[in-house]
C-alpha cells in the first residue's frame, strides 16, 4: 500500500531518510524528595496544584508555575507570571524560551534537567544494517551435483604441487575478484547497482556465454533482476531452463553440469536443445535458510566449460553475495516503510501508523461510502486577532495550537484531514472503520477544548491574547477517498453529512461545541447537553435539531472559557 503512487522500485538512499522520532524528558531532582523522571508530551502544564501534569512539591512554587510546549520540532517553557519566576541555566526567563537538551530549569529549590534525545530513521537503518553483517550463514545447502571423474588438477590444490604457473596466476585472480567484490560493495545499499555489480564479478571468475541473476519476488516466482552476457550487453537473456531453476529451488543445491544436452536431468528441458546450451551453473543464493533466489550462467562453447572448481567459487561468491543483497532488501524495505511510515504520521494516529505498517489493517485508495464522525474546529475573530500580531508570532501561535489540538486527535486514533487556515478538519472511522467513532470524536473535541482554556490561561499570564475556538460535529454516512491530480493526491471525506458538521462550526459562537441530531443519544450518555432551536442551514429543506456540549456528566464544571 503506497499512499503517494510511488514505484516500488525507485531508488532510494538511506540518507535521503530524516524522519526524526522525538523522546524528551524532564529529570526532577529535590535535596529532600526520590528523584524521578517524566516524558513530556505536547502539552505540559508545571506546578504545585495536584493537577498540573508536573507536580513540584515545593512551597514557593505557584500552584499553575509554567508550561512547556512542543511546537515546530523544539519545546518551549512559558513563566505562568509565577510568584518566584522560572529560571533556566541561572537566567530568569521572560516569554517563552527554547529548550535545549540538558538545559537546567529552576523552580524553587527543585532542578528539572531537560533531556531531549533524537534517533533519525538514517540512524534506525544502519542498526539494522550491522545486524546482518554479523549473521552467519550455513554452506551445508549447496551441494555439488558433478561426476566424480573430473580430473584432480581442475581442483585448489596445495601450493607444493602446483607446477603450473598459469593455472595458479588464473587461481590467484578469481580469488582477488571476489575479494574486491567483497571490499567494492561494503557500503551499497542500491539493490539494482549491487546486483549488476555481482554479476559483473561473476564474469570476470567464471567468464560464461550469458549470465542472470533471479530473486524471489514475494508471490513465489524468480524475477530476473540483472543479465548480462559474454559482450558485456545487458539486454535479458532467452532461453532460461525451468528445469534447472526448479531443480535448484526444490532442493536448495547447486547445479553443475558439463554437457547439459545430454544430461538425463534435463533431458525434457527444450531450452536447452534449441539454445545449443553445453554447460549449465546455477548457484542458490541462500540466507539464514531462506532462498533469495538464484545464480543461473550458461556456456554454448566446449563440452566442461565450468568445473568443481568453478562451482567452489561461485559458492563462496554466493554465500557473500547472499548477505549483501539480504541486507540490501532489508535496507530497501525499511526505507520504503519509513516512507509510508512518514505519509501516514501526517494522517493517522501512532498507533494506527504501526498496525498500518505491520499490515494488521488495510487502507484502501479509491472512494467508498462510510460511517463516520467529522469535526471541524477553528478559531473565532482569527482575522482581527492576527492583525495584532506580527508575522513570527502568528505563526508561532498557530503552531502551538495545532500541536495541541493534533496531538489530542491522534490520543483518540483520529485521522487528520486536513488544515484550512486556522480550520482543523478530523474524521473518526475512516479511513479506518471504527465501530466507536462517535464517541471518540466527541471525547476528543471536549479535551480539546479543555486544553485551550488551559493554554489561555497561560497566554493571558503573559499579556498574550486569548484563542476562541467554535466546532462543529457531524456523524453519518459520507465518502472517503484520495482526490487530488496524477502528482498530488490527498485522503478527505465528502458529503452532506460533513457539509452539516462544517455548518455547525459557522454556527458556534467562541468556546461552543455544536452537535448535530444523529449525535444526540450517544452524546447524552457521557456529556450533558443544552438544546437549541432547530437551525435552517444552507441547502437543507428542513431546520436541523442542534445541541451544545456543555461538560461531562458528574464533572466538576471547573473548565471555565478564558476572556481576553
Amino acid at each position: 500500500m503506497l499512499l503517494d503512487g510511488y514505484s516500488q522500485r525507485v531508488k532510494l538512499r538511506t540518507c535521503s531518510l530524516q524522519e526524526t522520532h522525538q523522546m524528551a524528558k524532564l529529570l526532577i531532582s529535590h535535596p529532600t524528595m526520590p528523584y524521578r523522571e517524566y516524558t513530556l508530551g505536547t502539552f505540559n502544564t508545571v506546578g504545585r496544584h495536584p493537577k498540573q501534569d508536573v507536580q513540584i512539591h515545593d512551597r514557593v512554587v505557584s500552584k499553575e508555575h509554567a508550561l512547556i510546549t512542543r511546537a515546530e520540532d523544539s519545546y518551549w517553557l512559558q513563566d505562568n507570571n509565577s510568584r518566584n519566576g522560572t529560571f533556566v541555566n541561572g537566567d530568569q526567563i521572560k516569554g517563552m524560551t527554547k529548550l535545549k537538551t540538558q538545559d537546567v530549569i529552576r523552580l524553587g529549590d527543585t532542578q528539572l534537567r531537560f533531556v531531549n534525545e533524537e534517533l533519525n530513521s538514517s540512524q534506525m537503518l544502519q542498526q539494522n544494517t550491522v545486524m546482518f553483517q554479523n549473521a552467519q550463514q550455513s554452506y551445508s545447502s549447496i551441494r555439488t551435483k558433478i561426476d566424480n571423474t573430473v580430473a584432480l588438477d581442475k581442483n585448489f590444490r596445495p601450493e607444493r604441487e602446483i607446477v603450473d604457473v598459469a593455472s595458479l596466476r588464473e587461481d590467484y585472480e578469481k580469488l582477488r575478484a571476489i575479494f574486491e567484490l567483497h571490499e567494492g560493495v561494503g557500503g551499497e545499499l542500491e539493490l539494482q547497482a549491487l546486483l549488476d555489480r555481482i554479476l559483473n564479478t561473476v564474469f570476470q571468475v567464471i567468464r560464461p556465454s550469458r549470465g542472470v541473476i533471479l530473486l524471489e519476488n514475494g508471490s513465489g516466482q524468480l524475477e530476473p533482476m540483472a543479465f548480462r552476457d559474454s559482450s558485456g550487453s545487458a539486454q535479458e537473456p532467452f532461453g532460461i531452463s525451468e528445469t534447472i531453476l526448479q531443480e535448484v529451488r526444490e532442493n536448495h543445491s547447486a547445479v553443475l553440469s558439463d554437457d547439459a544436452k545430454s544430461d538425463s536431468r534435463f533431458e525434457a528441458s527444450q531450452s536447452i536443445v534449441l539454445s545449443d546450451i553445453r554447460s549449465v551453473m546455477c548457484v542458490p543464493l541462500i540466507y539464514s535458510d531462506d532462498l533469495l533466489g538464484v545464480v543461473y550462467l550458461d556456456a554454448h562453447f566446449a563440452q566442461g566449460s565450468f568445473t568443481e572448481k568453478d562451482l567452489k567459487v561461485m559458492a563462496v561468491l554466493a554465500y557473500q553475495a547472499s548477505a549483501k543483497i539480504a541486507n540490501a532488501r532489508l535496507t530497501q524495505r525499511a526505507e520504503e516503510e519509513a516512507k509510508v511510515r512518514g505519509n501516514l504520521s501526517r494522517l493517522l494516529s501512532p498507533n494506527l501508523v504501526d498496525e498500518v505498517v505491520k499490515g494488521n489493517i488495510e487502507v484502501h485508495q479509491g472512494g467508498t461510502m462510510v460511517e463516520a464522525t467529522v469535526c471541524f474546529i477553528d478559531i473565532r475573530g482569527f482575522t482581527r486577532v492576527s492583525e495584532q500580531m506580527s508575522p513570527q508570532d502568528l505563526i508561532s501561535t498557530l503552531n502551538s495550537y495545532f500541536e495541541i489540538m493534533v496531538d489530542i486527535i491522534f490520543q483518540h486514533d483520529g485521522t487528520l484531514d486536513k488544515f484550512i487556515g486556522d480550520e482543523i478538519m478530523a474524521v473518526w472511522g475512516a479511513p479506518i472503520a471504527q465501530e466507536d467513532h462517535a464517541l471518540r470524536a466527541l471525547r476528543a473535541t471536549y479535551e480539546i477544548r479543555d486544553a485551550i482554556n488551559r493554554f489561555n490561561r497561560f497566554r493571558v499570564a503573559n499579556n498574550q491574547r486569548a484563542l476562541e475556538i467554535g466546532c462543529g460535529i457531524n456523524s453519518g454516512a459520507m465518502v472517503a477517498g484520495y482526490l487530488g491530480s496524477s502528482k498530488t493526491l490527498s485522503y478527505t471525506v465528502l458529503g452532506d453529512t460533513v457539509n452539516v458538521a462544517a455548518r455547525l462550526c459557522s454556527a458556534a459562537k467562541p468556546n461552543e461545541i455544536l452537535l448535530s441530531d444523529p449525535l444526540r443519544e450517544i452524546a447524552s450518555s457521557e456529556f450533558i447537553l443544552d438544546v437549541r432551536e432547530p437551525t435552517q442551514f444552507k441547502g437543507k429543506s428542513k431546520p436541523l435539531g442542534v445541541f451544545e456540549l456543555k461538560q461531562r456528566i458528574g464533572g466538576s464544571g471547573e473548565d471555565h472559557p478564558v476572556g481576553v
